[in-house]
């Protein structure tokens, strides 16, 4: 089954690549343009070759790359606060987007300590010895917990209770062969040297290998079931094979939820997520715990929340199934039985405290805790993420798209360069580096779980970012432009470059303020809650004022020599972007929804 899953690319890497692809496309067209327009003013090859490197420069976001990673990398750190260890970085992202989660019940939805809290049969006695008898796990010193399976060691420890030991089992009668419990038979059995086959399982599947002692049984184990209880049937035969059984009775083990998974399964809703129950258990029991999770809508249909007795194949016909829908399916599981549909689905959760190695491999994460809980606030650190990479890109292409502009404004009408190749390259890798890479460590919105899931066909940039984007670029290029003509004028060719550069510059750094939230103004947001950003604005301000002052900078960036009083000018120009992006948060408020962009 898991050479048959197939791992699928990430929303996140679907997105990016568009965006490259659109990127290239406009990147290669805005340098044919200017090339035509450069060869129509008569403008040497040189020159033109300049001023289409210096646009391809301008129209790439060189620091993309790191910025997706490093935000990647900050959600692996916050995930790991939150107990969800990443084995794999695109998964952080991911997570985010999920629609349906898919989740193992005990351990995950339930507290995954068992106790027998009901037995049914005519001698209580012989139903816990013959349970015992049937059981892999070890019991601990203490008489309540152990080594093995939970559902083993609860039997083991009810037992122990009344005198029943598995050690004096083992000694007196020895095992003589096993046939282990597998998903499919939903039973085990144990022969031991008194010739006894004990066997435990499903109720339904004992009762069709019983031929005495399964009177009333189904009905007993409905009603425990009902109860939230999960119910196994113990039984005993005299021949090799599991068949003409003796029931001896039914065992009823409690898992009660766990309290934190229901306000998680709560806030998963509000979210728009929808949690899906797959369980071995009976499928009454698995209705019980869903309806104490609070797991069933208003008209959902109970079939398609809960999912009971599923095998592995089951498993990972459920995971494509609601990926055949277009969900964004997250997968958890701990035995060996759920690596394939951890495999297959979007986001595969191992659980790190039961879960097997080959579980843990299979996986894109890991948590340690096996709490469903961990996982809700896994989502709202991996919906943060991809926020904070989108402030980024926003944030960046804004100041490109300002730079094609001077760039292509010039050169329509026959300047020269306003800003050089290798001043673009110091806005688009250090003062415009620093700023994005501070965004994606922006505090993630208290709402962002009121928030509804991101459609899978959303695009990294739609038309509302573009709109945001080329208005703040235009603007941008417009004060750029506007200060390099007037110096142009009055002052030469190299001031006038100093004082365009540094209007860039100035302008994209203070620009990062406004690109902290598209809905709140700056101090709603809290201009104090990220210091990195506050801290990397006054240093790329004071590398760019140093840049323009030192002799050595000046001659290498091919910068007049600008007295410090005028550097102040592209300081005060550089507030007016920002300054019309909170303004046009204060006018979009009081515009009708259906008029907003």
């Amino acid at each position: 089954l898991l050479a048959t899953a197939e791992e699928t690319e990430t929303p996140l890497q679907k997105r990016l690549k568009k965006l490259s692809a659109t990127l290239l496309v406009l990147c290669v067209g805005v340098v044919a343009v200017v090339a035509v327009l450069g060869l129509i003013h008569g403008m040497g090859p040189l020159a033109v070759f300049m001023s289409a490197v210096s646009l391809a420069v301008a129209a790439v976001p060189e620091g993309l790359p790191a910025i997706v990673t490093i935000a990647l990398a900050i959600g692996v750190q916050r995930m790991a606060a939150r107990n969800v260890l990443v084995r794999k970085l695109p998964a952080v992202e991911t997570l985010g987007c999920v629609t349906v989660i898919c989740t193992d019940k005990t351990g995950t939805l339930t507290t995954g300590v068992m106790a027998v809290r009901e037995l049914w049969g005519p001698d209580h006695r012989a139903v816990l010895a013959a349970a015992a008898a049937c059981c892999d796990a070890e019991l601990g010193p203490d008489g309540r917990s152990g080594t093995g399976d939970p559902t083993e060691v609860a039997i083991l420890a009810a037992a122990a209770e009344r005198g029943i030991l598995k050690e004096q089992i083992e000694a007196a009668n020895p095992r003589e062969a096993v046939n282990p419990f597998d998903p499919e038979r939903k039973r085990m059995s144990i022969r031991r040297a008194d010739g006894v086959l004990y066997v435990k399982g499903a109720v339904e599947v004992i009762s069709a290998r019983a031929s005495t002692g399964a009177d009333g049984a189904s009905a007993a184990a409905g009603e425990m079931a009902a109860r939230g209880l999960r119910v196994l049937a113990v039984a005993v035969g005299n021949g090799p094979a599991e068949e003409r059984l003796r029931v001896v009775g039914l065992v009823g083990i409690a898992d009660p939820p766990r309290t934190e998974a229901i306000e998680a399964v709560a806030a998963a809703r509000l979210a728009g997520i929808r949690t899906v129950m797959i369980t071995g258990d009976h499928p009454t029991t698995a209705q019980a715990i869903a309806r104490e999770l609070g797991l069933f809508g208003g008209d959902e249909d109970p079939a398609e929340v809960v999912h009971a007795r599923a095998t592995p194949e089951d498993k990972l016909k459920i995971v494509r199934a609601w990926k055949a829908r277009g969900a964004i399916v997250a997968m958890t599981g701990d035995g060996v039985n759920d690596a394939p549909a951890l495999r297959e689905a979007h986001v595969g959760i191992a659980m790190g405290r039961s879960g097997t190695e080959v579980t843990r491999e299979a996986s894109d994460m890991v948590l340690a805790d096996d709490n469903f809980a961990s996982i809700v606030a896994a989502v709202r650190e991996g919906r943060g993420i991809f926020e904070n990479i989108r402030k980024s890109l926003l944030y960046l292409m804004s100041g490109n798209v300002g730079e094609v502009a001077v760039m292509l404004g010039a050169a329509i009408a026959g300047l020269p360069l306003p800003v050089l190749p290798l001043q673009i390259l110091w806005i688009n890798l250090v003062t415009d580096g620093l700023p994005a890479l501070a965004l994606v460590v922006d505090p993630t919105d208290r709402d962002i779980l009121r928030r509804p899931p991101r459609r899978t066909d959303e695009p990294m940039l739609g038309r509302p970012e573009w709109m945001l984007i080329v208005a703040v670029g235009l603007l941008h290029a417009a004060t750029t432009l506007g200060v390099f003509l007037w110096a142009l004028a009055d002052r030469g060719l190299a001031e006038a470059r100093a004082l365009a550069f540094s209007t860039l510059v100035f302008g994209q750094i203070f620009l990062s303020l406004g690109f902290r939230s598209r809905r709140s103004l700056l101090w709603e947001v809290g201009p104090f809650t990220n210091l990195r950003l506050l801290a990397v604005i006054a240093l790329s301000a004071v590398l760019q004022l140093a840049l323009m002052q030192v002799p050595a900078t000046q001659r290498l960036f091919k910068i007049g020599d600008l007295p410090f009083r005028d550097a102040v000018l592209p300081v005060v120009l550089g507030l007016a972007p920002v300054t019309v992006l909170e303004l046009a948060k204060v006018v979009r408020r009081y515009l009708p929804s259906s008029a907003r962009p």
